[in-house]
């Protein structure tokens, strides 16, 4: 796949690209408030918030497939189908090897970046902490269904639909209306702002950015499914390591910053 820096077109007019993104927004802000209601009303709103017992991996899971299904169901029917546009519009090709393993790499940075940010966030901000938490967790106390529930959502599922929707659609929808560096600024909050609680929006914004580099310098989004999922897996990772020492729950939880609770 050559690179796209010189042009990055985008085959939606704006009114188009708008009307795949309020359709996308509205069904997913629907299933969002009804997934938070169906929380609330089950296992109460301190579990998703940190507080309290752990939220059930069924919960978390069912909400991301929900709310990942409704931004593909919508960008397929009004962005691809409508205008017989192929995968490819979103960026669904192959890509160069050198560039998957830049991806790891962008990944693996940018946790350390993030998490340090996320740590100094909530020192500067104490009332941030709770948010700070993962409200689920591979351990010893885990099913095993729902530990495998768990990383088919943090690792396949929601990297997968995240690019394709924020970088695939939405950078490169806006990208043919304005400059590259606006349209990676405002694609890449909107991304931090689709993950609500403060610490991982503000992180999720910054990766935003270089993951945008990423599908701008390819046409592919594979680069940078490849470093959102390696981010994801990392924070996996330390999340099981400190859970497995059986320690109090405020002490066994490490924050994620791009990915557990959007």
């Amino acid at each position: 796949m050559q690179s796209t820096t010189s042009t990055f077109q985008s085959p939606w007019r704006f009114w188009h690209g708008a009307a795949v993104l309020a359709s996308a927004m509205t069904l997913y802000i629907l299933l969002s408030w009804a997934h938070m209601e169906i929380v609330r009303q089950t296992v109460g709103m301190q579990a998703y918030l940190g507080e309290g017992p752990r939220l059930p991996p069924h919960v978390l899971v069912a909400g991301q497939v929900i709310k990942a299904g409704a931004l593909l169901t919508m960008l397929w029917l009004v962005g691809l189908r409508l205008k017989g546009l192929s995968a490819r519009w979103i960026g669904l090709v192959p890509v160069k090897p050198v560039w998957i393993g830049l991806g790891v790499l962008t990944g693996l940075g940018g946790f350390c970046l993030l998490l340090a940010l996320a740590k100094l966030i909530v020192v500067i901000v104490p009332d941030w902490l709770a948010f700070a938490q993962a409200p689920f967790a591979l351990d010893a106390g885990n099913s095993l269904a729902g530990s495998i529930a768990f990383l088919a959502m943090t690792l396949a599922i929601t990297p997968v639909a995240e690019e394709i929707f924020f970088r695939g659609f939405l950078f490169r929808w806006m990208s043919g209306h304005h400059r590259v560096w606006l349209a990676a600024g405002v694609s890449s909050v909107m991304f931090g702002v689709a993950h609500i609680l403060p610490p991982q929006a503000i992180a999720a914004t910054l990766m935003g950015l270089v993951l945008c580099w990423l599908y701008w310098r390819t046409g592919s989004i594979w680069p940078s499914v490849a470093a959102h999922v390696t981010n994801n897996a990392i924070g996996i990772g330390l999340g099981a390591a400190a859970a497995g020492g059986a320690r109090p729950r405020a002490e066994s939880s490490v924050e994620h910053p791009c990915d557990q609770r959007n």
